[in-house]
């Protein structure tokens, strides 16, 4: 008995110190994005954090003039007059007018200090995300683990690229972690706050509301309306309901199909299966034509959301797979997946890693734990580099299917029972 305990505590040691190895590797290798990112910008500071320039002039637009918050010639005058560079046909700002009211007060700074509020919030809210997520993900008494999760989620590019990009994908991943956190510890009304927030400021979080409602968190899903609602009707009066009926019925859709021009070259910048069978079809001298690639992401996008909403109305025995099925889903079913969007994919990896390492070996899925600790550690090398060629997508597909193989375990994994409270 002593020897299996000290043979424990021994592994466990081995565990620790190579997570802490790994953890180390991520620290230097993010030190070394972050000196990178510092001569960026000390190269040319109106051009660094580019895309946050366009987020800028929403801020300052939604205050001045709300109409021209879509106005191509208007921002590029404001892209010219703080010195940037990036001012060509490709530039616009698609967010809804929600976003630019609620983050107006930065047009108050000078746009360096407004781009160093935005870093810090950013990657202060993403570190938060991340221990919410370490937090729920694993419940087992390994410490090794959660220092194994971190490592996880600081070895990820896309958190490079967005960073670089001064992106707003930091802040939708801390909303959706801090969303599925509150869900898991019965905090349902504030995780609805949460969940309605993220949905006004991008909309693509309404596909999580959806599997949420069908897991009949119904508080949770009323309280995130009443909160996109109020924050919209709140938004209308100060900047005019002819500003967000606009929005969504005339500029939305000419918005999404510029970002499906602009980001419709295929891989890499587009990884969704539209992007790849685009690529693909004309590496083989056989392009398929845009019809057939808007059918072919329509259809692919239609299955995995409907396919995700059977299993979600099973209800998983663990309520974290559901949550990680959900994240992953809202990704399978944007037809521009760009590199940055695979931060999110952060939510159901590190679920994954936790409720595997927690099971001690235990069978939890259709496939067989190495086989499946395997392809996520195969999902992390790929995500650890910048995106070529197919390597996104074929992430994004590992990813997605290791979270639906887990709807299928070898035997079924029962609920953990709850005592009834007494009145």
């Amino acid at each position: 008995m002593f020897n299996t305990r000290a043979m424990r505590a021994k592994s466990g040691l081995s565990f620790s110190a190579g997570a802490v190895i790994l953890l180390a590797v991520a620290l230097g290798c993010l030190a070394i994005h972050v000196l990178h990112l510092y001569v960026k910008f000390r190269a040319n500071p109106p051009d660094a954090f580019g895309d946050f320039n366009f987020y800028l002039y929403a801020f300052n637009t939604v205050l001045e003039d709300p109409t021209r918050l879509y106005d191509h010639d208007g921002l590029v005058a404001f892209l010219q007059g703080i010195g940037a560079r990036s001012t060509g046909d490709d530039v616009f700002y698609a967010y809804p007018p929600q976003f630019a009211l609620l983050f107006s007060p930065l047009a108050l700074l000078t746009p360096l200090a407004a781009k160093f509020v935005w870093m810090t919030m950013s990657l202060v809210l993403f570190a938060i995300g991340v221990l919410l997520i370490v937090k729920m993900a694993y419940r087992g008494g390994e410490r090794g683990v959660p220092i194994l999760l971190v490592a996880i989620a600081l070895l990820s590019f896309p958190l490079v690229e967005d960073a670089y990009d001064g992106q707003s994908n930091q802040l939708l991943f801390f909303l959706l972690a801090a969303t599925f956190f509150l869900v898991d510890r019965g905090n349902r009304y504030v995780a609805g706050l949460v969940l309605g927030l993220a949905i006004v400021l991008k909309l693509t979080p309404l596909a999580i509301a959806g599997l949420l409602l069908l897991r009949r968190e119904w508080r949770t899903f009323i309280a995130a309306m009443i909160v996109s609602i109020a924050l919209t009707v709140m938004t209308a009066v100060q900047v005019g309901a002819g500003v967000v009926l606009q929005y969504f019925l005339s500029d939305m859709p000419r918005l999404s199909a510029m970002n499906q021009l602009v980001g419709g070259g295929g891989l890499p910048s587009n990884n969704s299966l539209k992007g790849a069978f685009q690529t693909l079809s004309a590496q083989v001298g056989m392009p398929m034509s845009s019809d057939m690639l808007t059918l072919v992401s329509l259809g692919f996008a239609l299955a995995a959301c409907l396919f995700s909403a059977y299993l979600v109305m099973r209800r998983h025995g663990d309520s974290r797979m559901d949550y990680a099925l959900a994240a992953m889903t809202m990704l399978m079913a944007y037809p521009v997946l760009e590199p940055i969007h695979l931060l999110i994919a952060l939510i159901p990896l590190l679920i994954l890693f936790g409720t595997a390492l927690e099971s001690e070996n235990k069978r939890l899925s259709a496939l067989k734990p190495k086989v499946e600790l395997l392809l996520a550690a195969l999902a992390v090398l790929i995500l650890f580099f910048a995106a070529k060629f197919v390597s996104y997508t074929v992430a994004s597909l590992i990813i997605y299917g290791l979270c639906v193989a887990r709807y299928y375990p070898p035997e079924p994994v029962r609920r953990p029972h709850r005592p009834t409270r007494f009145a």
